[in-house]
């Protein structure tokens, strides 16, 4: 609705859409190069108007303009625009190099007549200065400087574009690839709270109540705070303190819990989602799987500006390895593109113990 009106309010239908944009993309394009070119005209007028020391005077600067836009709109563009809007588009960007020279040389043989016989009749017949002799020479010197430099800088614009336009692409797929990746943790982490719950509800306990408002903290926390790309490492770490008392209702009797949290900056930053996986995946592969005699020690602190998170747990013997599963597999990726210079992440697995050592340099 907003967009049909909008194609009558400028006047044009639908199928002349495309062309009435271009041809206002055009309109803005030709704006800008006149005063562009016009803004050099009135540099170079000054400039001649401060080094002649007999026309040291400004009335003598709109004949000096004058002079100098005639030779920059009629001498110089022509065969600029001509390369870079015909020749580099249709020829050298589709590696037609050898019909690219040609057309090049043909150019330079013209238009170094015109440059180097144009001048001289310009200055004698419209300006009244005094009579030089045409140089064929100088025209073909100064027509193939002019195209060297202006393709060289129309291409490295052009690369300069294409840089950005990569970067742009690489970033937004980085983007949906983190999105991606942080929805798939919080499905892995609710379905497993959603069975503690269950468990607690059949069970009739007292501390139902409060396992429901935990749980309601830590949702809130995954679908607001979680939005951000960098969240308080105090916000997770009350994430993880709810996360571990949930389980420790489900699973007091089968082990040993600690946390020891040393952080002495409460101000640090971090991706969201990051540690908390790792927890997920010692209750998962070991603490789960065990009938007794089961731990996980959990210890946080950070020095200078390292922030160390280390995790140990015991499993059995008949455990499936850790590095399996979706869960380790996603953080890797994830601390991969958050922090691809930035972390060290050692992990460790013996004979009946599974450690992660993670450094992140915030």
């Amino acid at each position: 609705m907003n967009f049909s009106f909008s194609l009558i309010r400028i006047g044009c239908s639908s199928s002349e859409f495309y062309f009435c944009r271009m041809i206002t993309i055009h309109k803005k394009r030709f704006v800008i190069h006149l005063i562009l070119l016009l803004s050099i005209a009135i540099l170079l007028s000054m400039l001649m108007v401060f080094s002649s020391k007999e026309n040291l005077s400004v009335d003598v600067l709109p004949e000096f303009f004058l002079q100098t836009a005639s030779s920059i709109f009629l001498l110089l563009a022509p065969p600029v625009y001509f390369n870079i809007y015909w020749l580099i588009p249709n020829f050298l960007v589709k590696k037609k190099y050898l019909m690219y020279g040609i057309i090049v040389i043909a150019l330079v043989a013209i238009w170094g007549f015109v440059l180097g016989y144009g001048e001289p009749w310009m200055d004698r017949n419209w300006f009244n200065e005094p009579n030089e002799e045409p140089n064929y020479g100088v025209g073909i010197i100064g027509t193939v400087l002019l195209l060297i430099i202006t393709t060289l800088l129309h291409i490295a614009y052009r690369w300069f574009i294409q840089l950005s336009t990569i970067k742009q692409i690489e970033n937004d797929q980085l983007h949906l690839e983190l999105s991606s990746l942080k929805n798939q943790i919080n499905p892995h982490f609710f379905f497993n709270t959603l069975n503690n719950l269950y468990a607690l509800s059949l069970e009739k306990s007292d501390q139902t109540p409060s396992v429901i408002l935990k749980l309601s903290e830590m949702m809130r926390y995954t679908i607001y705070d979680c939005k951000e790309q960098e969240v308080s490492l105090e916000g997770e770490v009350t994430y993880m303190e709810n996360f571990i008392a949930l389980q420790k209702v489900r699973h007091h009797k089968r082990g040993v819990i600690t946390l020891k949290n040393d952080i002495r900056d409460t101000n640090i930053k971090i991706a969201p989602m990051i540690l908390i996986v790792f927890i997920e995946n010692a209750f998962k592969h070991g603490f789960d799987l065990l009938d007794k005699e089961a731990f996980i020690n959990i210890s946080l602190k950070n020095e200078a500006n390292v922030l160390h998170f280390y995790i140990e747990n015991n499993f059995g013997t008949t455990t499936e390895k850790h590095e399996k599963g979706i869960g380790l597999e996603n953080v890797k990726r994830r601390l991969a593109l958050l922090y691809p210079d930035t972390h060290e992440l050692k992990i460790v697995r013996n004979e009946t113990l599974f450690s992660v050592h993670l450094k992140l340099y915030v």
